[in-house]
């Protein structure tokens, strides 16, 4: 067959379409008359008739002609006119994403012939009479006749935006578990690109969410964003948790991305975008600064000052604080990872069938992100923590979102923290922390068979009546089990006991005024002159101060109160805080300053058998020798008698000053009342 000039070829697809709407249709079919209907009100009209578009031909009337020829078009699409980029894309990719994204193929590419900006949008294969070459010339383009930057110029680097060419099947469906079956896509206006070729058939591409011939909905979308049942994100995706969720369920109104609606309305748009700004990660509306993942941005959104949600931003730029984000943290982060590695698999996997390996990606300085405490699919206000990983205090992991049938979730806190202060401490944590704490293994001291211990995860191992009565005030008890965040919080929750929630106050651990994200004040620096108990408020909110001074304490020397002689009466030549005799709070794990002789046995850490009360010394308390040495505190468990062996109190930390407290002296013996001396 003899090939037609481009000149014919461009006459003979002009006849073929004014036969067509005239009613012959030989070439061209009823659909594509259609199509050809529904675009002219677009911005994919890009004729010179389009007299309200910015972008658009100077002289050139066809409509089709910018995508479409009757002849020698490519066969990707139906008599396809245009050429392919030649970029190499950077897909999206996430450590979550089941399937393989790579460069797009199919349709996609062909919609990136105009969207990745790299070829003018005047060059088609079949050009206009005018000039049957290929180029129509352009206006509200830019001088290489690419479109402008914006929203509509995605590029080549795709990494923040919804993936396409992959293989959507059942086989992806069932390993992801959070997408629905490729059948559920036949009643919806979503639409799977068919095709034959191995990689593109069956595939999720641009035309699945976009439908290139009509904006009966905004973007060419053929489904809308927003909505409880019936939005575009949930056509495909499955949340576990989701019904029922705060952000699934919110009232609150705000204006995002335009439009101001209720965040349940949102509904996905609340957080994501299919398109969002460069450098976010999973699709986190403006979750960048600088093209530099910021997840914590996205929050921000509602979590501000002024904003519909709890003021989280305000106590992330508190002087104490979990580091979000700063300078020295900036960069991509392992959301939803949990730093335990379930047993034969390495650290820093995130816990989802089929990965055996951490991201090579996540190689950014150590910080956290709100997703690593809250599963935003599935935090309730009951329980805001629900249906995010854990480990408990036997190192076993828990509450995996994608598998876990709970729709409540973790309901211990302090299992959320393990993920960082727990085993992987010494990689997950900066040495030494922004307190200048060296961080230690917080699940080790936490042991509930630990000689000493503060009840996190089960009750502690001092059941005294003496302890009991200085907890009823704060509505507590021997038995009582606390969280974390009874003691590290927000500084505005100064109240007794445990930390409840307040409206319009955040609670947790986002920012403290206070060191140590402590939630009242905690002096951790010896030298005090005269007693004050505001330095003591944290230990306060559980302990009655009249209680643990007064004449019924397990603390005494005959009929002294000897915290009261230690704290107050000593004051101005002690200078003794809490800290000086109980300096690790959390349990008697983990104290290399401190020798314990039970029964006349010596341990460094002491046998669980045996409660000690968490003592354990200061720093700045020695032994007997001097600084190379070690104090004592001595227990006879048949008489119930204590000693200590040291000096304390040493100024400027300097051994040899300070009060000594020499072996075997009466005057440093105490034994308290059999009364309440339990374990």
């Amino acid at each position: 067959m003899t090939r037609r000039p481009p000149t014919d070829r461009v006459r003979l697809g002009r006849s073929c379409r004014r036969l067509a709407t005239v009613g012959v249709g030989l070439l061209v079919t009823a659909q594509s008359l259609t199509a050809q209907s529904g675009v002219r009100a677009t911005k994919h009209n890009l004729s010179a008739t389009a007299t309200t578009n910015v972008v658009r031909a100077t002289s050139e009337n066809e409509v089709c002609a910018f995508c479409h020829t009757p002849h020698s078009g490519k066969s990707d699409a139906p008599l396809w006119n245009r050429g392919y980029s030649a970029a190499t894309y950077t897909p999206y990719s996430s450590a979550s994403l089941q399937g393989s994204a790579g460069q797009p193929n199919g349709v996609s590419k062909l919609c990136l012939s105009c969207h990745d900006g790299t070829i003018a949008l005047g060059i088609v294969l079949n050009g206009p009479l005018a000039n049957p070459s290929g180029s129509i010339q352009m206006t509200g383009v830019t001088g290489g006749g690419t479109l402008a930057a914006g929203a509509t110029n995605l590029g080549t680097v795709l990494s923040a935006d919804h993936p396409v060419s992959f293989t959507y099947d059942v086989a992806l469906s069932t390993a992801d578990g959070e997408l629905l079956a490729p059948a559920s896509l036949s009643s919806t206006p979503l639409k799977l690109f068919v095709g034959t070729t191995a990689g593109v058939q069956n595939a999720m591409q641009c035309s699945t969410c976009h439908d290139p011939h009509t904006n009966a909905l905004p973007k060419f979308l053929r489904q809308a964003l927003r909505g409880q049942t019936t939005n575009l994100c949930i056509t495909c995706h499955t949340k576990t948790g989701w019904a029922g969720s705060t952000h699934q369920a919110s009232t609150a109104s705000v204006a995002i991305g335009g439009v101001t609606a209720t965040v349940a309305t949102h509904s996905c748009m609340s957080c994501h975008a299919p398109h969002t700004v460069a450098g976010a990660e999973r699709l986190l509306r403006d979750g960048a600064v600088a093209s530099v993942s910021a997840m914590e941005n996205t929050c921000y959104t509602c979590h501000k000052s002024g904003g519909v949600g709890q003021n989280i931003q305000t106590e992330a730029a508190k002087v104490s604080k979990h580091p979000i984000a700063n300078s020295a943290t900036a960069g991509r982060h392992r959301p939803m990872f949990i730093t335990q590695p379930p047993t034969g698999l390495p650290e820093n996997v995130l816990l989802r069938p089929g990965v055996a390996a951490p991201d090579p990606r996540f190689t950014d300085a150590q910080h956290v992100e709100c997703v690593d405490c809250h599963n935003p699919h599935r935090a309730t206000k009951a329980n805001m923590i629900a249906g995010t990983r854990g480990i408990d205090l036997n190192g076993t992991i828990l509450s995996n979102p994608r598998n876990d049938s709970s729709a409540a979730g973790i309901s211990q806190q302090y299992t959320i923290c393990m993920r960082c202060h727990g085993d992987s401490y010494a990689t997950a944590l900066p040495s030494p922390m922004a307190s200048g704490l060296t961080p230690k293994n917080k699940r080790t001291e936490f042991q509930t068979t630990n000689s000493a211990v503060h009840p996190i995860g089960a009750r502690g191992r001092n059941l005294s009546s003496n302890l009991n009565a200085q907890l009823t005030a704060a509505g507590l008890s021997v038995n009582s089990v606390l969280k974390c965040t009874d003691c590290h919080n927000n500084n505005a929750y100064s109240g007794l006991g445990r930390v409840t929630r307040v409206a319009g106050t955040p609670s947790g651990p986002h920012g403290s005024t206070l060191s140590v994200l402590f939630r009242a004040n905690y002096r951790l620096t010896l030298g005090a002159t005269t007693y004050s108990s505001t330095n003591f408020t944290l230990c306060y909110r559980c302990h009655n101060e009249a209680a643990l001074f007064g004449t019924s304490s397990n603390f005494r020397q005959g009929t002294r109160n000897l915290h009261r002689d230690h704290l107050q009466s000593w004051a101005s030549n002690a200078g003794a805080i809490c800290a000086s005799c109980h300096y690790n709070q959390h349990s008697n794990v983990g104290t290399p300053k401190t020798s314990y002789v039970i029964n006349g046995v010596t341990y460094t850490t002491p046998p669980s058998s045996t409660p000690t009360r968490l003592i354990n010394f200061h720093p700045n308390v020695y032994g007997q020798s001097g600084a190379s040495s070690r104090p004592i505190w001595t227990l006879n468990t048949t008489t119930r008698a204590r000693s200590c062996n040291l000096i304390c109190h040493a100024a400027n930390g300097t051994a040899g000053t300070g009060r000594n407290h020499p072996p075997n002296n009466a005057d440093f013996t105490y034994t308290p009342p059999a009364t309440g001396d339990v374990p």
